[in-house]
């Protein structure tokens, strides 16, 4: 069942998603260059404004998953995730294989070239395993494993205990993160962002809302969405004011629960959104998008305009939309569409 306004939802959160990865009005590889305090801000509440889409990707997830969940479990978790598996095994390999810099690579050799390239994609040999071949595929294995969780759970009976063990994760990845420095002095050397630390929750409540027939109007999915969104703001300030934790270090807090919880309400409440439109037609492309497109924000950093240029901070993300879709498009003519962007 598809519902025009949830597609539409998704194709707005992997927009956010390449948001986050092109970094409009910040530089990963030199700080400094746009470290006006101006700058900061507006990098870092940009970034932090697209923290909806993964949350709303795991909900999305659980909700329409619950349904075939009550006949087989096991083997409904199972199903769902080897393709999951097959895409993030095969992606993983083409990250490894492909130069960030294919120029560097025919001048200085493959094997050189590569090298720093491996280090940074695999050196952390203690996340490597749950990331894969580039940093954005742990989205895959954290959802793979909170279907399974969600699964067995349904298994043996015993369903609200994801809830209770995805709200347990959660709280321990936050303090092993965004909160580990002013309560622990530090974050943990293991990243909590990967695996079932976030992901279960968000799947577990998008399968419960989903079980209970869970019937939002708009007025109830904005004020929780607003709540949501005024939490988080509050949370990443106080980091910030008081930990100096930078904006743009949370993939989520807990305002992120109400605020996708309202955005997800919100969706569900009006289905006829955007039905028709240009942004439900590209529904079907999201997961192949979410693969493919980090690939180009690493060619457009690299080729892209050097220095500090105004114009191409506002033509980023359009460019790199731009850009995924071509390459989706020549992808999809290839015999590999198929577990390449899971097409059929």
């Amino acid at each position: 069942m598809r519902i025009a306004s949830i597609e539409c939802g998704r194709v707005l959160a992997i927009l956010a998603v390449m948001t986050i990865h092109i970094s409009p009005f910040s530089n990963p590889f030199d700080p400094g260059l746009w470290g006006d305090p101006l700058y900061l801000w507006l990098g870092g509440i940009i970034n932090q404004l697209c923290r909806f889409a993964v949350p709303l990707f795991f909900l999305c997830a659980g909700y329409f998953l619950q349904p075939r969940l009550n006949q087989n479990p096991m083997g409904v978790a199972l199903r769902y995730c080897r393709p999951l598996l097959l895409l993030w095994l095969g992606w993983s390999l083409i990250y490894l294989l492909v130069p960030f810099n294919p120029v560097a690579s025919v001048q200085q050799g493959y094997l050189p070239t590569m090298a720093g390239q491996w280090q940074m994609q695999i050196g952390d040999h203690l996340n490597a395993w749950l990331v894969g071949g580039m940093i954005h595929l742990w989205f895959l294995p954290a959802l793979m494993l909170a279907v399974l969780i969600l699964g067995l759970f349904r298994r043996v009976g015993l369903p609200g205990l994801a809830l209770v063990m995805g709200a347990l994760l959660y709280l321990l990845a936050l303090l092993g993160g965004s909160y580990g420095k002013p309560l622990l002095g530090g974050e943990w050397a293991l990243l909590t962002r990967n695996g079932p630390f976030f992901s279960l929750l968000f799947v577990a409540l998008g399968a419960y809302l989903k079980a209970r027939n869970w019937r939002p109007d708009t007025a109830l999915s904005v004020r929780l969405l607003g709540a949501g969104l005024a939490l988080y703001a509050l949370e990443a300030w106080g980091l910030l004011r008081f930990a100096e934790v930078p904006l743009n270090r949370h993939d989520f807090l807990l305002g992120s629960i109400p605020w996708a919880l309202g955005l997800f309400g919100l969706l569900l409440a009006n289905p006829g959104w955007g039905e028709g439109s240009w942004l439900a037609r590209q529904a079907p492309k999201v997961l192949g998008l979410y693969c493919v497109h980090m690939m180009l924000v690493v060619w457009l950093m690299v080729f892209g305009p050097q220095g500090k240029h105004l114009w191409w901070e506002l033509l980023k993300v359009p460019a790199l939309l731009a850009c995924s879709l071509l390459a989706y498009r020549l992808l999809e003519a290839t015999p590999a569409s198929r577990w390449l962007l899971r097409t059929r």
